[in-house]
Parts: structure tokens; sequence; C-alpha cells
């Protein structure tokens, strides 16, 4: 069976939760760091910033940059 990551996206909607595969986690990872406005991944057990998803992540929250405006 493959080894599958939880997902929470915390963005200008709330907070989005679905279960993927390694690939597409480590995809999502890549894209948050590539993603110009920015963000930050980080191991949601741990609450520590992660690079990439290693043996111990089960988790991960991915915060999305929000520009605030007035």
């Amino acid at each position: 069976m493959a080894r599958m990551i939880k997902v929470h996206i915390l963005g200008r909607n709330g907070i989005e939760i679905k279960e993927v595969n390694l690939q597409e986690a480590e995809r999502i990872l890549k894209e948050t760091y590539a993603d110009p406005l920015g963000g930050l991944v980080a191991d949601r057990r741990t609450g520590e910033v992660i690079w990439e998803i290693d043996s111990n992540v089960e988790e991960v929250l991915i915060i999305d940059q929000m520009i605030g405006g007035g």
C-alpha cells in the first residue's frame, strides 16, 4: 500500500484537508515554495517548517502567503 500524507492547507478560504500519496504531497510542497507569493510548509505534528517530506512526516500544514490590504 502506498504511503499517504494528510495535507492541511490554510488559505484565505479557511482550511482544506485532503489525504494524498507521497508523490502528490511532495509536488504540493515544491509548488508552495515555487509560488511567487510564497508560503510555508510545516510538519503538523512538530510545528517545524520543513523543506522535504522525510519518513517521520505523516501530516503537513501548508500556509499560503496571504497579502493584506485595505
